[in-house]
């Protein structure tokens, strides 16, 4: 929002003496009049009131004064050895109040404090009604008036809709109602702001079932997008009529509103337009044949426009767009999802395997035969070691059995 500037002025002619106030005076002498308020200086969208006066710094050293000055919105600032005050105190409010200023003087005479409250406010410039395009019957909708600047101070809103006689007056900025019948309404919203009185009036269509399409525009409508409403409503004319043009479904059954903002998108409507004789509505089948209709055409770029001499734009549905932002197509993106939680899960499987081995049922049977295994093999190798040793002399080599033997038979 704009910024309002103060300019407090102080006395510039200071000499020794005592420090006055408009209430007191030194040594019985009499007491000067206050010098006359300074009227503010607003900037170029706001403006100040000044409320009770302030102090007054009638005389005093001004090589030794020190004012301190604090604006009542968070900020305080100290001046020493001024020469001169002849441009006042400037401070920039960036919000609207009432703020309480205090001035605190001081020098080898005395101090002194003074008081004064300003009214900062800015006065609005711009009214914004947002609400639906389109809603159906017995739907509650949501209407909002949205100010520029925000911040202006306490506002009162006066609203007007459907066939109400008397309007809704609130001091908030929004409001809720529901449509019970069919056919577009007006809704209008006055926002006053002391004086001044701003309106805005929107159009909203009413129906019992509607389909809805988001469009798209290649890039180059972007370069002469303005971002104002009029450009909107002549851009939303030029798209409705080649959407008609392309497929030959009767300008009645659709509404096209080209969104706020960058980059450029619209939405579509198709509506179940009723006959002047009452007697033909569609319903929602054929609904729903419009809609495969216009996007058929929207698919193979049958809709497009002239811009400027030279200047083509294709209309899109809004998950064909020229050079989509983000890739909706979710087929790589599922091969690879799966493909890494198939290695995550084999990997988290093998380290399961790995660190709780011993405590799986399959594995521990294994893990206890191995066990009872080596633990026979120490023991036979344990018995064996235990066994008394066999002297030399009982030994005998295979030769000398075969020679007893031989010996043996012989006898």
């Amino acid at each position: 929002m704009e910024s309002v500037h103060l300019s407090t002025r102080l006395p510039a002619a200071l000499s020794r003496g005592a420090v006055h106030t408009a209430a007191g005076n030194p040594a019985g002498a009499p007491a000067p009049l206050p010098p006359p308020l300074p009227k503010p200086r607003p900037g170029p969208a706001c403006r100040s009131v000044l409320l009770p006066s302030p102090a007054v710094v009638s005389q005093g050293d001004v090589q030794r004064t020190l004012i301190q000055v604090d604006f009542g919105d968070g900020i305080a600032v100290s001046y020493v050895n001024l020469s001169s005050m002849e441009d006042g105190i400037k401070h920039v409010y960036h919000n609207v109040g009432i703020f309480r200023v205090t001035v605190q003087v001081d020098n080898s005479l005395g101090s002194d404090s003074a008081v004064l409250y300003l009214h900062v406010t800015c006065p609005l410039e711009h009214v914004h009604l947002s609400l639906p395009f389109v809603t159906t019957k017995n739907k509650e909708v949501n209407a909002t008036a949205v100010l520029w600047p925000s911040q202006v101070g306490t506002l009162t809103y006066v609203w007007w809709y459907g066939n109400n006689t008397e309007p809704l007056i609130t001091l908030e900025g929004s409001i809720s109602f529901k449509f019970t019948s069919e056919g577009m309404n007006t809704i209008t919203v006055q926002v006053s702001a002391g004086n001044a009185i701003l309106q805005d009036t929107k159009t909203i269509a009413v129906y019992e079932e509607f389909r809805s399409l988001r469009l798209s525009f290649s890039p180059n409508l972007d370069d002469y997008n303005p971002d104002i409403p009029e450009w909107r409503r002549d851009i939303s004319r030029v798209i409705k009529k080649s959407l008609v043009e392309a497929t030959g479904v009767p300008g009645q059954h659709m509404l096209v509103a080209v969104l706020p903002g960058l980059p450029t998108a619209a939405e579509l409507f198709v509506l179940p337009h009723q006959d002047p004789t009452g007697e033909s509505k569609r319903s929602a089948e054929d609904l729903e044949q419009i809609s495969e209709l216009l996007i058929h055409k929207l698919n193979q770029n049958s809709v497009h426009f002239e811009l400027k001499p030279g200047v083509q734009v294709l209309v899109h549905a809004a998950h064909l767009t020229a050079a989509p932002l983000v890739d909706l197509t979710p087929t790589h993106s599922g091969s690879a999802m799966l493909m890494l939680l198939s290695v995550v899960f084999v990997g988290l499987a093998v380290f399961v395997i790995y660190k709780f081995k011993r405590k799986i049922p399959g594995i521990n049977v294994y893990a206890q035969m191995q066990n009872e295994k080596e633990r026979e093999m120490v023991s036979q190798v344990s018995h064996n070691d235990s066994r008394p040793p066999v002297p030399q002399t009982g030994l005998r080599r295979p030769g000398q059995l075969i020679d007893e033997k031989v010996e043996s038979w012989l006898i």
